[in-house]
């Protein structure tokens, strides 16, 4: 088809030092184009696999803002500091409110909705 139908396949991660590793792996293997990124409910990796698929790396952040955000991540920062970064990045973003809230906010909705 001369393009890729697919835009990205994604993987939720089961802990950030998970992410932080396979960040580590990646840029020791010389994978090219990786992007670490903060979507506020969301620390990510992206990278393109030998087939040029986009893949992210993510595991969800505590908190929800209102989307599209992408923010560049500094992977060189220490777990606290990043953490620190991304919840006062997150919290100056229109929307911000801690997940669950935002579930129940929409869970609500959907009763009325019924």
């Amino acid at each position: 088809a001369g393009f890729n139908p697919i835009n990205q396949i994604s993987f939720r991660m089961a802990d950030f030092a998970g992410l932080r590793e396979m960040h580590r792996r990646l840029e020791r293997e010389g994978v090219k184009e990786l992007a670490p990124v903060s979507h506020g409910n969301a620390l990510s990796v992206y990278f393109k696999d030998p087939e040029g698929n986009r893949i992210e790396l993510f595991v969800d952040t505590p908190w929800y803002v209102d989307q599209p955000v992408r923010v560049p991540l500094d992977m060189r920062l220490s777990d606290a500091e990043l953490w620190a970064w991304a919840e006062r990045d997150a919290r100056a973003r229109p929307g911000f409110r801690p997940v669950e809230e935002w579930r129940a906010v929409l869970r609500a909705r959907l009763e009325r909705s019924r």
